[in-house]
């Protein structure tokens, strides 16, 4: 038997047999009340409703709740006396009362999780009963379902994971040691300013009549068919470089990249930032000559 700290064995074992002898001395009134209203319901037979105002009647009459009266009869009226364990709380009866298979069920002791001993609680009923859940979950899937069922909104949820990103470090440092869950909120993170810019760009629309103003005072677009070619090539590489970017950026997990892997790209993006302030050049001074730092980071690029 479990003994928490500062009882003595002695003490304890003391305590729990005036308890368990408390119990059976309940669960033997309860039982005799039920099988009471059973006995006055026999002997004279009665309507659904009139059952109903009888048990009521009765409970009123000798200072009990009616639905209490009326549980104790169910759960009578489910276990016939000769399948009953006197050893076992009438609690126990009711979780079990509308199981199938209740009979066969309450002639083996489960194992209670909390103590690690075999005899029957009613969490563990509550857990063998049909389509019933235990007060106390004991294991992951169980304290999940209670979580999920608690926290039935997005928006419940999400102030609940705040909470506990901001007291946890640990629970932290697991997600972020996680590639699945980073994945995921890299993928939360890209759905959210998608929506965002989305969401910006409607409020940035204009009416018809506003657009009509506008069009007089912006110089139209650039027409495909009197533009030099290089333009063309330019701007479809500008375009071709802006989609590449918005398709493999929120796939980055920075994380889990080497020292090594990161200094590449972003020397790169140095290079990068080269060639743009060269193009802006060019456009700008009509000067499309290369700039000696631009030349060396070409010279190394090429591995001259």
């Amino acid at each position: 038997m479990t003994i928490p700290a500062g009882y003595s064995k002695s003490e304890w074992n003391k305590y729990v047999r005036k308890g368990r002898a408390l119990v059976k001395r309940q669960s033997g009134i309860q039982f005799e009340l039920g099988d009471t209203v059973i006995d006055m319901l026999h002997s004279h037979r009665r309507g659904h409703g009139e059952v109903a105002e009888v048990i009521e009647l009765y409970a009123n009459q000798i200072g009990i709740n009616p639905n209490t009266l009326r549980s104790y009869y169910y759960v009578a009226t489910q276990w016939p006396e000769e399948k009953r364990r006197p050893d076992v709380s009438f609690s126990v009866h009711a979780a079990l009362a509308s199981t199938r298979s209740r009979y066969v069920k309450i002639r083996k002791d489960p194992l209670d999780p909390f103590t690690g001993e075999q005899h029957w609680t009613y969490n563990e009923a509550l857990r063998a009963g049909d389509n019933t859940k235990p007060q106390t979950p004991t294991n992951r899937e169980e304290r999940w379902e209670r979580a999920e069922t608690l926290l039935g909104s997005d928006e419940d949820a999400a102030v609940a994971v705040g909470e506990m990103l901001k007291h946890r470090p640990e629970m932290r440092q697991r997600l972020v040691a996680d590639p699945h869950a980073r994945h995921m909120l890299r993928q939360a993170q890209y759905e959210h300013w998608r929506q965002v810019d989305e969401e910006a760009a409607a409020e940035a629309e204009l009416t018809a009549e506003e657009e009509e103003i506008q069009e007089e005072e912006v110089p139209s677009k650039v027409s495909y068919q009197d533009a030099p070619l290089e333009i063309l090539q330019l701007l479809g590489s500008f375009t071709s470089f802006f989609v590449s970017l918005q398709r493999l950026i929120p796939q980055v997990h920075a994380q889990d990249y080497t020292a090594d892997t990161k200094e590449a790209v972003l020397d790169n993006i140095t290079k990068a930032r080269s060639f743009l302030d060269w193009c802006e050049s060019a456009i700008k001074t009509g000067k499309t000559d290369m700039d000696k730092a631009l030349a060396r980071l070409l010279k190394d690029e090429e591995g001259e």
